[in-house]
């Protein structure tokens, strides 16, 4: 499955926001401007009088301008940071019920990853280690069974070949 690397993803939501941040702006410059200036063919004492009045107005609605730029954009990059820990939370959770379900059972199916989801290359580490810990798993039940059968039998040949399985699963999963 051929996924677009990571880095464009963020790449192009981050242009996404930019974008939207600059127009929000755009948009908030044109009403502050549209509040500020004068009437279209007042007297040039009207425009000063005018222009007297909106410098008193002027930081108050630059004031309540940024803040609504502050809050468009803390809601924004909130939104941007819950979607990326669903892509990130979700497949950990995957993570530990596919431990859960492979310590529990070893027939059981494993749990894919949502076509979304972040960390499928740690998702395929993790089933690449799953089935291995099965087939090691069951490499030593079957020495076991046939340690069982050869000392039922008392068959030392066969039970010492046994114990040497036995002993070199064993040597696998020493750190």
């Amino acid at each position: 499955m051929a996924h677009e690397p990571l880095i464009f993803f963020h790449l192009k939501l981050v242009a996404k926001v930019g974008v939207a941040v600059s127009v929000l702006a755009l948009a908030a410059l044109m009403v502050a401007l549209m509040s500020i200036t004068g009437e279209a063919g007042a007297s040039y004492d009207a425009i000063i009088r005018a222009r007297s009045l909106t410098r008193e107005n002027l930081a108050m609605a630059m004031l309540i301008a940024g803040l609504v730029l502050v809050a468009i954009t803390g809601l924004i990059t909130w939104l941007i940071v819950l979607y990326s820990s669903f892509r990130v939370a979700g497949p950990l959770y995957r993570f530990s019920q596919n431990l859960r379900l492979a310590s529990a059972d070893d027939a059981t199916a494993l749990i894919e990853l949502r076509k979304g989801d972040a960390l499928f290359a740690q998702a395929a580490t993790i089933q690449r280690a799953v089935a291995a810990w099965r087939a090691h798993h069951l490499a030593h039940q079957r020495a076991l069974d046939l340690a069982a059968r050869a000392l039922a039998a008392g068959d030392a040949a066969q039970y010492a070949d046994a114990m040497a399985q036995l002993k070199t699963l064993d040597d696998k999963v020493r750190l």
